[in-house]
């Protein structure tokens, strides 16, 4: 079987705040080497030059042993920065051994002027928005609805609230940069209707594109609801793993928006881990009060969540006939 791999020849830095998605990072040189030559480049071109190839040589020997991806049925795609010297250097071993193999003309940068040139227009998509109050269950309907839904909390790593953190256990988000790749790949594959949340233009660090984010708030609106009891046990699902510091870290920034007296009970509540009670707490005294009510076409029910989905299908449907 024929193997495509995109492989990114920049540094591990470079790679790490942004790259195409799905390509593998295979460094021509390592952070340390590229910051050297690129120092030295700027005081003597041929010196910079010479040490750089030697760099580039042994880091290229070591790859070249992984035979899984440099293996001559696979179909190589290489890139770096702006398509220059690093991924010519590579490309030319390869292509010179036999390897079918290619260069993306510009690099990263001609990848990233494509994302930024889509996002400055509204997509072409039509979407279903979801909304309704914290632990209602559009992530369950978005994730039910994969083959045709847009999961911006999954792609931002965050849930979109002051807890949002935990949806990549505190580990940190993407880059901007990064989210917009990924982002963009997911729209590049889905067409017609597409089902997505009404997220709010900024989750986390994270700051969604105006166009795509006026497009899906203009979307058909459907307010989704469940009974309390479910959404408590949505919410304990999703944070009861919580690392205490995370949590009390996340309960410092809603400190001003909920009263004294019930962040107390909440943390007496904490200290016998009663994630129920929290849970209870957090949802009618804080998230409810602070929600914004939407103006939705229809109202669903999550608790028959099989029956949410044909629901959703079906409009998706008579949307799609218009």
């Amino acid at each position: 079987m024929r193997n495509r791999f995109i492989i990114d020849v920049r540094s591990k830095r470079e790679y790490a705040y942004s790259h195409i998605p799905n390509a593998l990072s295979f460094p021509v040189l390592d952070d340390a080497q590229y910051e050297e030559v690129g120092t030295l480049y700027r005081q003597n071109t041929f010196e910079a030059k010479r040490i750089g190839s030697i760099y580039i040589c042994q880091n290229i020997a070591q790859h070249l042993k992984n035979q899984e991806i440099f293996h001559p049925k696979n179909k190589l795609i290489l890139y770096c920065a702006r398509g220059g010297q690093r991924s010519k250097s590579f490309w030319s071993i390869l292509s010179s051994i036999g390897f079918d193999c290619e260069r993306i003309d510009g690099g990263y940068k001609t990848y990233r002027n494509k994302v930024l040139t889509y996002f400055s227009t509204p997509p072409t998509q039509h979407f279903i928005t979801l909304y309704g109050m914290t632990g209602c269950g559009k992530s369950e309907l978005i994730e039910h609805c994969s083959s045709w839904s847009i999961d911006i909390e999954g792609l931002s790593k965050h849930y979109g609230s002051s807890f949002g953190d935990e949806a990549n256990s505190f580990l940190g988000q993407p880059s901007n940069s990064m989210f917009e790749n990924e982002l963009y790949e997911e729209l590049d594959q889905k067409s017609g209707v597409l089902l997505i949340e009404g997220e709010s233009k900024k989750l986390g660090k994270i700051i969604l594109p105006t166009p795509f984010f006026q497009a899906y708030h203009s979307g058909y609106k459907v307010l989704i609801t469940s009974s309390m009891q479910k959404r408590i046990q949505r919410i304990v699902a999703i944070y009861s793993s919580i690392k205490e510091q995370d949590f009390l870290s996340s309960l410092q920034k809603i400190r001003p928006y909920i009263q004294k007296e019930y962040l107390e009970d909440i943390l007496k509540h904490w200290d016998k881990r009663d994630f129920e009670s929290i849970a209870e707490i957090l949802l009618e005294k804080y998230y409810d009060r602070v929600y914004r009510q939407t103006d939705c076409e229809i109202t669903i029910s999550s608790d028959d969540l099989e029956g949410a989905v044909r629901e959703l299908e079906r409009i998706r449907e008579n949307l799609l006939q218009i």
